[in-house]
């Protein structure tokens, strides 16, 4: 779990971004969060009945800043490796000033308005002028309750009105939020969640309470489902793509798995929280590190979390050679600012190769150390003397222990 050391490299310094396709992770200044249970952490830390109705948002995978990066994996603590000043992270017990988490457990895709336009206003609130400049990621997680009821009331919790509530949701944030990134993420097909009823009863029991629809459809008609949701949450997010340059959104296809990951021939318990419907810390850690690698894929080529590698697979830096978050606009042709974007600042004192400097800056700098050359050269010169030459009228001026300029010029 988490990344025991953090070995990306930083830029010194970075021109603004022209439009949100030049967006680089230390250009994020804002995480936030909208949707249901799993983006605040219900029951992660569970130990018993009486906490699975319990949040712990302080280490979920979106805004989780009660962790450290080497414990546990956040969005919101590998964003502020980049950017130190970044704002949004959530407590599990104390309400931040600056916490924008703003997902509710058991809330359904028509709640997301509602959740857009509350950040709206807050971000309004307590960001003030600031929030005209500020660049900011949105994460987008929901539709997963409206699958577990479909069976239910198909007109209000299908397809067709989890893309209307999108749709809505995003218009607020367009419209009212400056500057956005948004990370839209598919919902899981929760009909996996079967996979866990030969665990336990509980298991059984909790499912029929959080989830009933998974006893009347099966797999098939699950699938059917799903990809129903998925198309009308791509149709929407293409709406909003490409059409302004402060505002995009991405789809991250994260979770869409086919099964819950495995040890062995067994489902892994590890990765679940106590009321089987919930996940664990290794399970935030490992789906924090996933959307992150998303974020530098191109659209179109995103994956999914690959159940066998378990999160296994090393940690993914922004690649050198386009360092921005993927966009429509920028995954095509993707164009870095290479005066500037190369020049890096290696993290803990660890040297940096040469190689990885950019011609125009490296060789402004070789051209001001030669001239500083130079200058202390010409310095040395005027002050060669000893200061035996000095006359002996002259010397009681200098000071009782003058230190001879020859002697530490350089």
């Amino acid at each position: 779990m988490g990344v025991p050391r953090f070995n990306c490299s930083r830029p010194i310094s970075l021109p603004p971004p022209q439009s949100v396709h030049q967006l680089q992770p230390s250009n994020i200044e804002v995480i936030a969060a909208l949707g249901d249970s799993l983006s605040v952490g219900q029951a992660e830390k569970a130990t018993s009945g009486l906490d699975i109705f319990e949040k712990f948002p302080g280490s979920s995978f979106v805004t989780g800043n009660s962790v450290q990066i080497r414990d546990q994996a956040t969005l919101f603590n590998i964003f502020n490796e980049f950017s130190p000043s970044l704002k949004g992270g959530s407590s599990d017990h104390i309400q931040k000033f600056y916490d924008f988490n703003f997902a509710v457990p058991g809330s359904f895709s028509s709640d997301l308005p509602r959740q857009a336009q509350e950040l709206s206003d807050t971000l309004k609130r307590k960001l003030g002028d600031e929030n005209q400049k500020t660049w900011k990621l949105v994460n987008i997680f929901s539709g997963n309750n409206d699958l577990c009821k479909i069976c239910q009331n198909q007109t209000l919790y299908g397809p067709e009105s989890y893309g209307k509530s999108l749709r809505t949701a995003l218009g607020i944030l367009q419209s009212s939020v400056p500057n956005v990134f948004v990370n839209l993420m598919t919902p899981v097909n929760v009909q996996i969640m079967t996979e866990t009823h030969n665990i336990s009863k509980f298991c059984d029991t909790f499912h029929r309470l959080a989830c009933p629809c998974i006893f009347d459809l099966d797999k098939l008609q699950y699938q059917t489902i799903k990809e129903q949701f998925d198309a009308e949450l791509k149709s929407v997010a293409e709406e909003f793509s490409n059409n302004s340059t402060t505002f995009t959104v991405v789809v991250a296809p994260t979770l869409n798995i086919p099964s819950i990951p495995h040890l062995g021939n067994q489902v892994n318990i590890g990765l679940l929280a106590l009321d089987c419907f919930h996940v664990s810390p290794a399970a935030h850690d490992i789906v924090a590190k996933q959307v992150w690698k998303g974020l530098f894929e191109k659209v179109g080529e995103k994956t999914a979390l690959n159940p066998l590698s378990m999160g296994l697979d090393a940690f993914v830096c922004p690649p050198v050679e386009c360092p921005f978050l993927r966009t429509v606009g920028n995954s095509d042709n993707c164009e870095p600012v290479t005066e500037y974007k190369i020049l890096q600042l290696a993290p803990y004192g660890v040297a940096q190769p040469a190689l990885e400097s950019s011609f125009s800056v490296f060789t402004m700098m070789g051209l001001m150390l030669f001239g500083s050359t130079l200058v202390l050269l010409f310095v040395r010169a005027s002050f060669r003397r000893s200061s035996e030459d000095f006359s002996a009228e002259r010397r009681h001026l200098l000071p009782p222990k003058r230190v001879d300029l020859n002697d530490y010029i350089f």
